[in-house]
């Protein structure tokens, strides 16, 4: 996975950084505290969108003739967890990787399959002078829009869907596309591969400032221990990674 700038990477001074994958992770972890009374993500989880991420990645690399001979359950496998012990039970490790492996071959012979991507798994970052940081993205893929003149086709995996990390996420690639094409993107497409739906959002249909207000109230809960940008700040301190390490935590995926 590469990690790229939109920018000129030697700026001064340096911004703090907001990373997309400590949001979802923190909106994740909130959710099942809240919902079921955990202490956070299920090790599962992680786990399979670690999986998600990677067979997309392995499979999205390959040049599409290659593609065509490669059927991305092979590719699943080399990445799916290899023991059902984080698991529920064993027939819920069987459920969840037959329904995700289904899901993978039903959109991976969708409309591009005879393309390569625009993006693919890379994290890239751009600044907001409007809030003095840096917002750091990782995609799973973008393409360009089919249509002349069009902008960008945006699409994220999701093992379910959550409605707060769809709200973050849709925010995010908001100020990034308009801070570094100039522009909202074509679309955005999430999938959410448990529940076997997939939903289609119009670029336009927020606006520049209600996402940077969005991003503000995450950047202004910074003064407590634990927080958002506090984790960020680690993240940057630790080299945030730009490869597997720095993706075990994603749901990014």
């Amino acid at each position: 996975m590469n990690t790229a700038y939109c920018t000129p990477v030697n700026q001064a001074p340096r911004l703090p950084k907001l990373y997309d994958y400590v949001v979802e992770r923190a909106l994740l972890d909130m959710a099942e505290q809240c919902g079921s009374g955990g202490k956070g993500l299920p090790l599962w989880r992680q786990q399979v969108q670690y999986a998600v991420g990677h067979t997309l990645n392995d499979y999205y690399s390959l040049t599409p003739e290659v593609r065509r001979q490669t059927p991305i359950q092979f590719l699943l496998e080399r990445r799916w967890p290899p023991s059902a012990r984080c698991f529920l039970s064993l027939s819920h490790y069987w459920e969840v990787k037959d329904t995700i492996c289904d899901e993978l071959i039903r959109l991976a012979g969708g409309s591009e399959r005879d393309e390569m991507p625009f993006m693919l798994y890379e994290q890239w970052y751009v600044p907001v002078p409007e809030l003095q940081m840096e917002l750091s993205m990782i995609f799973h893929l973008v393409w360009h829009a089919r249509r002349e003149g069009s902008g960008l086709k945006v699409q994220k995996y999701m093992v379910r869907r959550n409605e707060e990390v769809v709200s973050a996420f849709l925010h995010m690639t908001n100020v990034f596309c308009r801070k570094a094409y100039g522009r909202p993107p074509e679309c955005v497409e999430i999938h959410f591969l448990m529940d076997k739906e997939m939903r289609r959002y119009e670029g336009d249909s927020l606006t520049l400032e209600a996402s940077l207000d969005y991003l503000r109230l995450l950047s202004n809960i910074n003064d407590e221990p634990g927080t958002l940008m506090q984790d960020c700040q680690a993240e940057e301190d630790e080299g945030c990674k730009s490869g597997e390490d720095a993706l075990l935590k994603p749901l990014l995926m």
